[in-house]
C-alpha cells in the first residue's frame, strides 16, 4: 500500500483540543502536503502549551516525512523542536482507509512511541501519541488531540 492510502491527512488542520502529559495546549495544529511528485507526504506540526507553576510556556514544532522505502514499505522520520528524533518502522493503515498507526523502530534505544491518526469525519481528525517505556507492561498515551480541517488540499 503507498502513500496515495494516506491522502485523509492532506490538507490544514486546526487543533479542537490537545492535551496530555504536558498539559493542555492553548493552540496548535498541523499541514500535511504530498512532496516530491508524491513520493513522501510530510507534516508540520506546532502546538503552544502555556506556563504552569513548574514550567515555562512552551512552542512546540516538529516535522515528520513519510515515505515508502525502495522495497515499498511505508516507513516515518520524525524531529522535533526539543531535539528529539524518531524513526517509524511500522506504518499500518487500518484496512478502512481511515486510520494510520505508526510505530517507532523497536532496536533504538529508549521507549517506543506509537503515533495514531484516525478520520472521524472528512473534516475531523483525532490523534494519540503513545509511549511504551522499556519495562514496561505495554503503550500508555501520552498526548491525544483532535483536529478540524481548516483548508481542503490542493490539487
Amino acid at each position: 500500500m503507498g502513500l496515495e492510502a494516506l491522502g485523509f491527512l492532506v490538507g490544514r488542520w486546526k487543533d479542537e483540543s490537545r492535551t496530555g502529559e504536558p498539559g493542555t495546549a492553548a493552540a496548535g495544529g498541523e499541514t500535511w502536503t504530498a512532496a516530491l511528485d508524491g513520493r513522501v507526504l510530510v507534516r508540520e506540526g506546532w502546538c503552544e502549551f502555556p506556563a504552569s507553576a513548574d514550567r515555562a510556556a512552551v512552542r512546540h514544532t516538529d516535522l515528520l516525512v513519510v515515505y515508502a522505502d525502495p522495497d515499498g514499505e511505508l516507513r516515518g522520520e520524525f524531529w522535533d523542536s526539543e531535539d528529539h528524533a524518531i524513526r517509524y518502522r511500522e506504518v499500518h493503515v487500518d484496512p478502512d482507509g481511515a486510520g494510520v498507526g505508526l510505530v517507532s523502530d523497536p532496536s533504538a534505544p529508549g521507549p517506543r512511541e506509537w503515533l495514531q491518526y484516525r478520520c472521524t469525519a472528512s473534516d475531523r481528525l483525532s490523534a494519540v501519541f503513545s509511549l511504551h517505556p522499556p519495562g514496561a507492561p505495554g503503550f500508555s498515551p501520552y498526548l491525544r488531540w483532535s483536529s478540524v480541517r481548516e483548508a481542503e488540499p490542493s490539487p
